[in-house]
C-alpha cells in the first residue's frame, strides 16, 4: 500500500495523493468497477464531485460501499487525488481530481474531445477528396446533380459541429451506399436501398431517413418510399390483355411505373409533350388539345421512369416537345429524354424552353459553379440541338437562368 502524503488546504480541509507516479496499468478490476470508472473518466472535467461519482456508481450496479473502496484504491494506486473535509470526527472525501486523465482515458478505451476533433477532421477530409475525385470521373456525367447533393450534404456535415463521430461516420457512409446505389444503376423501394447499405431492410433510423430526404432527391435516384408513378394526360387509352382503361375523361392520372411497362396496347397520339415543372404539367393538362398526350417529367428522371418512356414509344410511337427549365440541367435532362425517341428513330424537339422564353422573363438567377461546368461539358457536345446550343451560349455569356413555372 502506497504512502498518502497530506497537504492542508484550508480549514478543516486537506489534500491527499499518494507519493507514487501515476502508474502504467490499470488496477484489475471486475465488471461494474471498470463501468462505473468508465462513466467517472469520460469528458473533459480534471476533477469530480462525490455524489455524481456514488450515483453513475448506482447506475451501473456499484453500491456505495464497493464505489468507496475503488475510489479508494484509484487514491492509493496513484491514478487521483483527492481533498476531504473534516466533520463530525471523522474525514470525509468531497471530489477527486484525476492525476492523468489522458492516460488513463487511453487505458480504459475511451476518446477524449482532441482525439475525437482529429478523427472528424480526418473523415471530412477523407469524405472531400473522395467527391473531388468522383467530381473527375466518369460517374459524374451520368446525374451531375447528384454532385452538388453531395457538395451540400458533406458542408452541413461539416458545419454541424456538434454532431457525434459515431453518427458522422454513419452518414457519410451513406454518402458512399448512394453513389454506389447510383453508379449501378439500382432501383428500388427505400427497404432495397437500406439492405444495399447495411445489409438489413430496416437498419436506417427516421432520423438517417429524414437527413436524407432533406438533402437528396431520393425519388430522382431510384428510391421510392411507394411504387413509382407515372403521370399522362390526353386522349389516350391504355389496355392490358384487353381491358382498357380510358384517360380522357380525367385532367391526369398517376399509374404505377410496372402498371404501364405490362400495358399492350396504347392508342397513339399525334404528339407527345413532356413537362417538367410539376404545375405547368397540370396547367397544361387542363388546356389540353386532343391530338397531345401530356407527360410529367419528374426533374431527372430515374432509369425506370426512362424504361417506361421506350415502352409506351413501342406502343405508340409520335414525336416529342419536351419542355424543361431554362438551365444548363433543364438541357442536360432535355436531352437524356430526347435520347428515347432517337433510339426509337423518332424526332423530338425542345418546346417552350428556347432563347425566346429566356430572354423574356423577367427571371435572373445567376448560375453556380455546378451550372457552368455542366454548360461546358453540353457546349461541347456537337449532337446538341441548334435551339438549345443558342441557350446555351446565351446562359454562358450573361451567366443566368430561369424556370420553367414562369412561363408555361
Amino acid at each position: 500500500m502506497s504512502a498518502l502524503l497530506e497537504t492542508p488546504r484550508g480549514r478543516n480541509l486537506h489534500e491527499l495523493v499518494a507519493a507514487i507516479e501515476v502508474p502504467d496499468t490499470l488496477p484489475l478490476l471486475d465488471k461494474e468497477e471498470r463501468a462505473a470508472l468508465e462513466r467517472w473518466a469520460r469528458g473533459e472535467a480534471g476533477s469530480r464531485g462525490r455524489d455524481a461519482m456514488l450515483k453513475e456508481a448506482h447506475a451501473v450496479g456499484l453500491g456505495i460501499e464497493r464505489a468507496e473502496r475503488l475510489c479508494q484504491r484509484l487514491l492509493q494506486e496513484g491514478w487521483i487525488s483527492r481533498r476531504e473535509e473534516f466533520k463530525g470526527g471523522n474525514w470525509l472525501w468531497k471530489t477527486i481530481a484525476w492525476r492523468d486523465l489522458r492516460r488513463l482515458q487511453g487505458l480504459l478505451g475511451i476518446i477524449h474531445a482532441e482525439q475525437r476533433q482529429q478523427a472528424r477532421q480526418a473523415a471530412l477530409e477523407q469524405a472531400w477528396q473522395w467527391l473531388h475525385e468522383r467530381s473527375n470521373a466518369r460517374q459524374a456525367l451520368l446525374d451531375p446533380d447528384l454532385l452538388d447533393e453531395f457538395t451540400l450534404a458533406l458542408k452541413a456535415l461539416e458545419e454541424d459541429k456538434a454532431l457525434r463521430t459515431d453518427v458522422l461516420d454513419a452518414r457519410l457512409g451513406l454518402l458512399r451506399a448512394l453513389a454506389s446505389w447510383h453508379d449501378s444503376g439500382q432501383q428500388g423501394l427505400r427497404r432495397n436501398f437500406a439492405l444495399h447499405a447495411r445489409d438489413l431492410t430496416k437498419s436506417l433510423s427516421a432520423s438517417e431517413w429524414r437527413w436524407l430526404d432533406a438533402l437528396f432527391d431520393l425519388e430522382r435516384l431510384g428510391i421510392a418510399s411507394f411504387a413509382q408513378v407515372g403521370w399522362l394526360s390526353g386522349d389516350l387509352v391504355l389496355s392490358w390483355q384487353g381491358r382498357r382503361l380510358e384517360l380522357a375523361p380525367l385532367h391526369c392520372l398517376g399509374l404505377p411505373l410496372d402498371d404501364l411497362l405490362g400495358a399492350d396496347a396504347i392508342t397513339s397520339p399525334q404528339q407527345w409533350w413532356l413537362i417538367e415543372n410539376r404545375t405547368s404539367f397540370e396547367l397544361q393538362a387542363r388546356q389540353r388539345k386532343a391530338d397531345v398526350a401530356l407527360l410529367w417529367m419528374p426533374g431527372r428522371p430515374s432509369s425506370s421512369w426512362l424504361t417506361m418512356v421506350s415502352h409506351l414509344l413501342r406502343l405508340a410511337p409520335a414525336p416529342a416537345w419536351i419542355s424543361a427549365d431554362a438551365d444548363p440541367a433543364g438541357v442536360d435532362i432535355a436531352c437524356t429524354v430526347g435520347c428515347r425517341w432517337e433510339q426509337a428513330g423518332l424526332a423530338w424537339e425542345p418546346y417552350q424552353m428556347g432563347l425566346a422564353q429566356w430572354q423574356a422573363t423577367t427571371q435572373r438567377w445567376p448560375l453556380n459553379a455546378h451550372d457552368r461546368r455542366l454548360l461546358d461539358g453540353l457546349l461541347g457536345r456537337p449532337s446538341l440541338p441548334a435551339a438549345l446550343r443558342a441557350l446555351c451560349e446565351a446562359m454562358h455569356t450573361e451567366g443566368r437562368k430561369a424556370e420553367q413555372e414562369a412561363w408555361l
